[in-house]
C-alpha cells in the first residue's frame, strides 16, 4: 500500500504545483507595478495618403477653391498615390536630431536617377490646424549634383507660367499674387518670372536668391530633394529636424502664443510624392529628359502633400534664474543623457552645468587643488591609484551605452549585381569584424592614402577600398558588384585621447586575427597593414587611447601650382563623436582634397556633402549620438564569433560580462570575454565624487544628481528628463549601489569620519530635522562603519571610509525600478503589498511541488514494480 500512497501523494503534489504556479504566476504578472524602465508611448505616426488628403481637404487649391467642379482632384497620379502609407518615427519632444520617414505601397523610382516616382520631404512652420502653406517651407536650396538628377524645377521654388494650370490663376489675372512675381532684371525690364517666396516665422518675406540665401542655403537646409522607392514599393530616409536654434527662420520650439495658448511652437513635416506626370498632367516622357518637372511647391504637386505635425521641446531657458549652480565635467559617453536630464534637474533647485572634456582631464580635475574645479566627474573607469592616493573617491554607476560604428550608405550596384534591386537605396544592414576596423583605422586601403599609395608597394598591393575587400564582401554579400572602389571616405574618428578610443583598441587587440594584422601579418588575400603604422606597436601597446593618422604621404594633381594635400586634408578628424554622427547624417566627411585654382588664394576645398544615391560614410561614435540622428549602426563580430548589433539586450549582456576592477565596486571590460550575445563595446559610466574635497553643498547637489540619474533618469523616453535612445537602463544592482553612494554623500557622520578636515555643514534651520535626500525625502538612519576593502568601497588607500555601497553585479541585467525624482514625475518606492506577498509565497510553494510530485509518482511506481517482482 505504501507505493499507492506515494503515487497518490505525488499526483496531489503535482496538481497542487500546476494550479498554484499557474494562478499565482499569472496574478503576480497582472499585479506587478509598472516598471520605470519600460519605454514610454512612442510618438510615431502612420497615415495613408488617402487619409492625409482628407485631413487637409482634398481638392483644395491655395486660395481655398477646388481644382475641378466636383471638388475632387484631377491629378493623374492620384490612383498611384492612393495605396501609399507613410510613417514618421517620432513626432513629439523633438530637437535637433534625425527621424526616420518611411513608406510602403508606392511605385518604384525610375532607375539610375530621380526621373519619376520619388518622395520630396521638407520642414515647415505654420499655425493653421491643417498644415503649412508652401511659403512657410524650407525648400529650394539643393546641391547642384542633386538638382542635376531631377527634372527641371523639381528641386526649386521657381514657378513657370503655363506649366501648372492650377497655379497660373495666382500668377496672372485678377487673382494674381504680387508676392509671387520676381523683380525683372535691369537688362530685361519686361521679363516676367515667378517664384514661391519664403515667409519666415518673423514675417520676413524672401524671394530673390540673395534674400533666400540669408534664410537658408545648401549647407543649412534639411530638405530631402528626392528619396527613392525600392522595387517592392518601400522606401526610407533619415530626416534632420531643426529646432529654432538651428533654423530660426522656422522657430520650432521657440515660445509662441497660438490660439490663446503659449508654449513651444510646433512645426510640420511635409512629404510631396512625385509620380510620373508633370504639373499639367502630361507624362514625364513627354519632356526631353524624361523627368517629372516643376516645383513641389506649385499647386498641382502641393495638393498631393502628406503633412505630419511636429512637436518640439522648448528651446527657451529651462532653468529658473536664481537656482544654485553646480558644474559637472566628464566623458562624451554621457553627454546626451546629462543634456536630457538637465531641464528636469532644475526642478530640484540646482542648475547643473556640464562640460564635456577629456577623460584624463576630468579625472584630474576632481583631485585638483584649483578653486572652482568640479568635484564630480563622469568617467568610464576609475582614477588610477596614484591620482587617487590620499583621497576618498566614491563611484556611482549612472549610465550604460556603447561605442558604435554608424553609417550612411547608398547602394551603387552594377546591373548584374546579385542585389541589383537595391541600387540607389539606403543600406540598413552592415557587418564589420575587428580586422576590417583595424584596416580602416590604419589607412591600409589604397583609397585611404593620398595619391592611393602610389609610392608604397605594400599599400599598392592591398585592396583598393573596403567595398573591394573579399573579407568585407563575405560578411556583406549585398555589396558584391558595387560600382565605386573609392568608397567609403575612410572611417571618421574624433580627435584626442579618450577611454572610448582605448576600448576600441582593446577590442581589436583581443581579436587574434585583428591583432595579427596590426602586428604586420597579412590576411588570407595578402593584404598587410600600412607600413606607416608598424612602429606604433598597435597590437601590443595597451596605452593607446587615440586614433593616430600616421601616413604622411603628400599627393598632388596636375596643376603646377598645387601645394599638395595630406591625410589630415583627405581624412580630417572630427571634434568629437557627436560631430562624427552629425556628419554621418549629412554624409559630409569634410574632405579637403579638391584643388580650386580659382580660389583667393588657391587651395584645396571640400566638395560638400556626398550626393544622395552615392553616399558612403562611416564613423566611430557613441550609441546615443547615433540614435539622436537616426543612424543605422553596424553589427560587429564579438569574441564568440557572432555578428552582434548594439541592441539593448546585447549592450546589457556586454555590461554583465565586465569583471571587478582594481577599485572595489567598479567593473571593467574583459577584452578576452567570449560570451555569446554580448556587444563587445558596451560602456558603463560612473559619477566619481571626491568626497572630502567637496563642500557640504556640493555633496548635497551631487547626491541629488545621482539620485535623479538612477531614478527617473533611467526611464527611456523622448521627453526632457528621461533616458534618451542609445542608452540602456541600469541593472537593479547598479541602481542599488548608486543610491547607496548618494546616501553616503548625505551621511554627515560618515563623511566627518572619512574626512576629518572637511568643512562642517551649515546647521539645519529646524533643530533635529534630518537632511533631505536628493528626492526631497528625509534620509533613512545613517549607516555606520564599513570597510575600505568591502564590496563597493571606492576609496583608494584611504581609511576610514564611507559606508560601502554594493557595486553592480556582473551577472544581474534586471532593469531598475523608478525612484522619487523630479517635481513633475515624482514616484515613491512602495513595499510589496500583502496580496503580492501571499502570491509570491504560494508561487514559492508551488514550484517545489512541481518537482516533488513527479518524483513521488516515479518512486511509488518503482516500489510497485519491485513488489511485483518479489511475488
Amino acid at each position: 500500500m505504501k507505493n499507492h500512497h506515494l503515487v497518490r501523494l505525488g499526483s496531489a503534489a503535482l496538481a497542487f504545483g500546476v494550479v498554484t504556479t499557474t494562478i499565482a504566476g499569472s496574478l503576480l504578472v497582472v499585479t506587478a507595478p509598472a516598471s520605470a524602465t519600460g519605454p514610454t508611448d512612442s510618438s510615431a505616426v502612420t497615415q495613408t495618403w488617402t487619409d492625409a488628403q482628407a485631413a487637409i481637404g482634398a481638392g483644395q487649391d491655395p486660395d481655398g477653391g477646388t481644382t475641378d467642379p466636383d471638388g475632387g482632384t484631377t491629378d493623374p497620379d492620384a490612383e498611384a498615390f492612393a495605396g501609399t502609407t507613410f510613417t514618421v518615427s517620432q513626432t513629439k519632444d523633438l530637437t535637433d536630431q534625425g527621424i526616420t520617414v518611411s513608406w510602403t505601397g508606392a511605385k518604384p523610382t525610375s532607375p539610375s536617377e530621380y526621373a519619376t516616382d520619388y518622395m520630396q520631404v521638407m520642414q515647415c512652420w505654420g499655425d493653421e490646424p491643417t498644415g503649412p502653406s508652401p511659403q512657410q517651407c524650407v525648400w529650394g536650396a539643393p546641391s547642384a549634383a542633386v538638382s542635376g538628377r531631377t527634372g527641371v524645377g523639381a528641386a526649386k521654388r521657381d514657378l513657370v507660367r503655363g506649366d501648372d494650370p492650377v497655379q497660373d490663376a495666382t500668377l496672372v489675372g485678377d487673382h494674381a499674387d504680387p508676392d509671387l512675381m520676381l523683380e525683372p532684371p535691369v537688362e530685361n525690364p519686361f521679363l516676367k518670372a515667378y517664384r514661391m517666396p519664403f515667409r519666415a516665422v518673423d514675417g520676413t518675406l524672401a524671394k530673390t536668391s540673395t534674400e533666400l540665401s540669408k534664410q537658408f542655403d545648401a549647407n543649412t537646409s534639411n530638405e530631402v530633394t528626392a528619396a527613392r522607392t525600392a522595387s517592392d514599393g518601400t522606401g526610407q530616409v533619415t530626416f534632420e529636424t531643426q529646432s529654432g536654434l538651428e533654423a530660426p527662420q522656422l522657430g520650432c520650439g521657440q515660445d509662441a502664443t497660438v490660439g490663446g495658448t503659449t508654449g513651444p511652437r510646433s512645426c510640420w513635416l511635409v512629404i510631396v510624392p512625385r509620380g510620373s506626370h508633370n504639373l499639367d498632367g502630361s507624362t514625364a516622357d513627354s519632356t526631353a529628359a524624361g523627368r517629372v518637372t516643376g516645383s513641389p511647391l506649385s499647386a498641382s504637386a502641393w495638393r498631393n502633400r502628406v503633412v505630419f505635425p511636429l512637436a518640439f521641446q522648448s528651446v527657451a531657458q529651462s532653468c529658473p534664474i536664481g537656482n544654485a549652480e553646480e558644474r559637472l565635467v566628464g566623458s562624451e559617453t554621457v553627454t546626451e543623457a546629462v543634456t536630457a536630464w538637465q531641464p528636469a534637474l532644475c526642478g530640484l533647485g540646482t542648475t547643473y552645468g556640464f562640460s564635456q572634456i577629456g577623460d584624463g582631464e576630468a579625472a584630474s580635475q576632481i583631485v585638483s587643488d584649483v578653486d572652482g574645479s568640479s568635484r564630480l566627474a563622469l568617467v568610464t573607469k576609475p582614477l588610477d591609484e596614484q591620482a587617487a592616493k590620499g583621497t576618498s573617491i566614491r563611484y556611482a554607476p549612472v549610465a550604460q551605452s556603447a561605442i558604435v560604428i554608424a553609417f550612411t550608405i547608398d547602394y551603387r550596384l552594377y546591373p548584374d549585381a546579385p542585389a541589383k534591386v537595391r541600387d540607389g537605396l539606403q543600406a540598413l544592414d552592415l557587418t564589420l569584424d575587428a580586422r576590417l576596423v583595424a584596416k580602416l583605422l590604419t589607412q591600409s586601403y589604397q583609397a585611404d592614402v593620398p595619391g592611393r599609395g602610389s609610392g608604397d608597394p605594400t599599400v599598392q598591393g592591398n585592396a583598393a577600398s573596403l567595398v573591394t575587400d573579399p573579407e568585407f564582401l563575405a560578411l556583406n554579400p549585398t555589396f558584391v558588384g558595387s560600382k565605386s572602389d573609392t568608397a567609403p571616405a575612410g572611417l571618421m574618428v574624433a580627435l584626442g585621447n579618450a577611454d572610448a578610443n582605448a576600448r576600441v583598441w582593446s577590442w581589436l587587440r583581443s581579436d587574434p586575427v585583428a591583432a595579427a594584422f596590426l602586428d604586420g601579418r597579412p590576411d588570407e588575400w595578402g593584404m598587410r597593414i600600412n607600413p606607416a603604422y608598424r612602429s606604433l606597436a598597435l597590437a601590443t601597446d595597451t596605452s593607446t587611447d587615440s586614433f593616430p593618422k600616421a601616413d604622411l604621404t603628400i599627393a598632388k594633381g596636375g596643376d603646377p601650382d598645387e601645394t599638395g594635400y595630406g591625410t589630415l586634408d583627405m581624412r580630417p578628424y572630427m571634434n568629437d563623436m557627436h560631430e562624427g554622427a552629425y556628419r554621418t547624417l549629412k554624409a559630409d566627411p569634410n574632405e579637403k582634397d579638391s584643388w580650386n585654382p580659382f580660389g583667393q588664394p588657391k587651395g584645396y576645398t571640400s566638395l560638400g556633402a556626398q550626393v544622395p544615391g552615392a553616399r558612403f560614410v562611416l564613423s566611430i561614435t557613441d550609441a546615443a549620438s547615433a540614435a539622436r540622428y537616426g543612424l543605422p549602426t553596424a553589427k560587429i563580430v564579438n569574441g564568440a564569433g557572432e555578428a552582434v548589433a548594439p541592441t539593448a539586450e546585447a549592450v546589457a549582456a556586454g555590461i554583465a560580462t565586465m569583471r571587478p576592477s582594481s577599485v572595489p565596486g567598479v567593473v571593467a571590460a574583459d577584452p578576452a570575454d567570449r560570451t555569446p550575445g554580448a556587444y563587445p563595446l558596451s560602456m558603463l559610466s560612473y559619477a566619481a565624487v571626491n568626497v572630502c574635497a567637496a563642500s557640504p553643498d556640493e555633496r548635497r547637489a551631487y547626491a541629488a544628481f545621482i539620485d535623479y540619474a538612477v531614478g527617473r533618469g533611467q526611464v527611456p523616453g523622448e521627453r526632457q528628463g528621461e533616458l534618451p535612445a542609445g542608452y540602456v537602463p541600469l541593472a537593479a544592482a547598479a541602481v542599488t549601489g548608486a543610491r547607496a553612494t548618494a546616501a553616503g554623500l548625505l551621511d554627515t557622520a560618515a563623511v566627518a569620519t572619512a574626512c576629518p578636515d572637511a568643512p562642517a555643514p551649515a546647521p539645519s534651520a529646524t533643530p533635529g530635522a534630518e537632511a533631505p535626500t536628493a528626492s526631497g525625502v528625509a534620509d533613512p538612519p545613517a549607516a555606520t562603519g564599513g570597510s575600505a576593502s568591502g564590496p563597493g568601497a571606492t576609496g583608494v588607500g584611504t581609511t576610514p571610509e564611507l559606508p560601502a555601497a554594493p557595486g553592480p553585479s556582473t551577472n544581474d541585467v534586471d532593469q531598475a525600478p523608478a525612484s522619487a525624482d523630479g517635481p513633475d514625475h515624482r514616484t515613491t518606492d512602495q513595499p510589496l503589498a500583502a496580496t503580492r506577498m501571499g502570491l509570491a509565497a504560494a508561487l514559492g510553494a508551488g514550484v517545489p511541488a512541481l518537482g516533488i510530485g513527479p518524483f513521488l509518482i516515479r518512486r511509488g511506481r518503482r516500489l510497485a514494480m519491485l513488489a511485483a517482482a518479489h511475488v
